[in-house]
């Protein structure tokens, strides 16, 4: 199970435009919504958010603690960032609880060893990073394995419903989308390609000759 982490936040009264004062002292504006309770403005350390985002990740389950020590359990919904510079400018949290069923993106961990790549010099192509699976909030795991040694022969591919899921997790990923496959290189290609063009082409037959008349 994902570990369970927490985050200092505090009530946010500051809207609008405004919040761009808010940024550049190191401070997130944020919401948090859902379970059809009213959405609450809050704000969060900039720092403390990097650090939680780099070490845990967006789809742990979060505990936000206010200053009156009461504390809203949740999931990042959304992270806003900055096209240029990459900076986060607002979050936001979607309250949860531990027992019921969310969808969540989780990312793909490739553990073992292709024999394609190993002994027919392969190329490895990650195509998908995470599964949309659904699960309870409280059995959430940090990354889904991924064992490539399935992968024999060149142009061999695992899909989504390849992936041995947790007891209690549905596929919300279409099952055919395809997440990793070997390749061949492109020195391979190159070799293939020069052979073909090397090799001799059988002469086209000659039109037999018009019979006089």
């Amino acid at each position: 199970m994902a570990q369970q982490v927490e985050l200092a936040i505090a009530p946010r009264e500051v809207m609008g435009k405004a919040t761009r004062h808010l940024r550049k002292s190191g401070v997130i504006p944020g919401n948090i919504f859902g379970h059809k309770e009213p959405s609450v403005a809050v704000q969060l350390d900039a720092a403390a958010f990097d650090l939680l985002h780099r070490k845990q990740g967006a789809r742990n389950v979060i505990r936000l603690r206010l200053p009156d020590a009461t504390t809203q359990t949740v999931l990042i919904r959304h992270v806003q960032r900055d096209a240029v510079t990459g900076k986060v400018l607002h979050v936001d949290f979607s309250r949860v609880n531990l027992s019921e069923a969310v969808d969540i993106k989780i990312p793909l961990h490739f553990v073992g060893e292709s024999n394609a790549v190993k002994n027919f010099n392969g190329v490895l192509l990650h195509l998908v990073e995470a599964l949309e699976v659904q699960c309870r909030a409280s059995e959430m795991v940090e990354a889904l394995d991924v064992d490539i040694s399935l992968l024999a022969e060149i142009d061999s591919a695992l899909h989504a419903k390849d992936v041995k899921l947790p007891a209690n997790y549905k596929l919300v990923t279409d099952p055919e989308e395809p997440i990793v496959k070997v390749a061949a290189s492109k020195v391979e290609v190159a070799e293939v390609a020069a052979e073909a063009a090397a090799a001799p082409q059988e002469a086209a037959p000659t039109p037999p000759a018009p019979e006089e008349s």
